[in-house]
């Protein structure tokens, strides 16, 4: 049945998968002794949910303009092939790599020359297999905005678990509830966590230490969690680095225009971009300032990074 079929047919479109590829993984969700499906009648299905590829969409520099112009302001680092990933992901366009080359050497020529300019640095990782290890990391260059992120990378797929983002990210309870909420989710537990020597982590390590001596009373006395020293935690690090270069700039422009427009006053936990709006309103404590920003900012940011988090994990590595 159709309703049936059409939540993997569109799991399986975001992952980027040839027609006969989505077709051979439909039929494992398919009880194939009452239904059959061939590749004619899943071309018409496709068709019926407006999946259509690249040449049927028949994008070219003109038609792609608006959305690279919004994509080139929240994302002013990405290369071709991560425009591309970004504009299926993101406006469900399917655009040729050349029409995307086409456009950066028309608008952007300079960034073209400066993208080439390839500084790389390769570094060993070993992992057994899938979910050998899920490895955790604090990011700490937002907290200049009163911003804390922290992730969770399956290093061998290199799947992002989770990114999250809060006012803080030294709270142990808090940032196990994101370790709890994704085992919720997936239904499975990771053989070893990682992470950076640190009090915020402590609470994923007792868990994961708990949670597999429960299922394997042999590991009774021992640690499931592996402690590393700086610049050891290397495949969060590199998710970081990433994050950096891919998503962050344009955002910090965002927050940075208000620092410098005097919208508000960074060292203040933007108390003064809450003040100037509300005060003629009501009067508000300085904890219901800082809140307010919460309360607006952060969900926003934290759908964005959902976003984010979605197009690198359906994207061939």
């Amino acid at each position: 049945p159709l309703e049936e079929i059409t939540p993997h047919i569109l799991r399986l479109w975001k992952m980027h998968l040839s027609d006969k590829e989505m077709l051979e993984e439909l039929q494992k969700h398919m009880d194939t002794t009452q239904y059959g499906l061939g590749m004619t009648k899943f071309h018409e299905i496709r068709k019926t949910l407006g999946l259509q590829r690249t040449c049927q969409q028949g994008h070219m520099v003109e038609t792609i303009w608006d959305a690279m112009i919004n994509l080139c302001a929240m994302y002013p680092n990405a290369g071709s092939q991560e425009m591309v990933n970004l504009l299926f992901h993101e406006h469900n366009m399917s655009v040729a790599h050349s029409v995307v080359m086409s456009y950066f050497a028309t608008y952007e020529p300079d960034l073209v020359v400066q993208r080439k300019a390839r500084w790389l640095q390769r570094r060993r990782f070993w992992s057994a297999g899938v979910n050998d290890l899920w490895a955790i990391d604090q990011h700490d260059k937002w907290l200049r905005f009163g911003l804390g992120l922290h992730t969770g990378i399956e290093p061998f797929s290199g799947q992002i678990m989770w990114i999250r983002v809060w006012h803080s990210n030294r709270n142990p309870q808090l940032i196990l509830s994101y370790y709890l909420d994704v085992v919720e989710e997936l239904q499975h537990i990771p053989l070893v966590t990682q992470s950076d020597p640190g009090t915020e982590n402590f609470g994923i390590a007792n868990a994961q230490t708990m949670l597999q001596q429960w299922h394997d009373p042999t590991l009774h006395g021992t640690l499931q969690h592996r402690w590393m020293r700086e610049k050891k935690n290397i495949k969060p690090e590199i998710t970081w680095s990433q994050l950096q270069r891919r998503f962050t700039p344009g955002f910090k422009n965002i927050l940075d225009d208000g620092v410098t427009s005097g919208w508000y006053d960074a060292d203040n936990t933007f108390q003064k971009s809450c003040f100037r709006l509300l005060s003629p309103i009501t009067s508000l404590t300085t904890n219901d300032y800082r809140m307010i920003f919460c309360w607006v900012f952060i969900p926003w940011l934290q759908q964005e990074l959902n976003a984010y988090r979605d197009h690198i994990n359906n994207t061939a590595k």
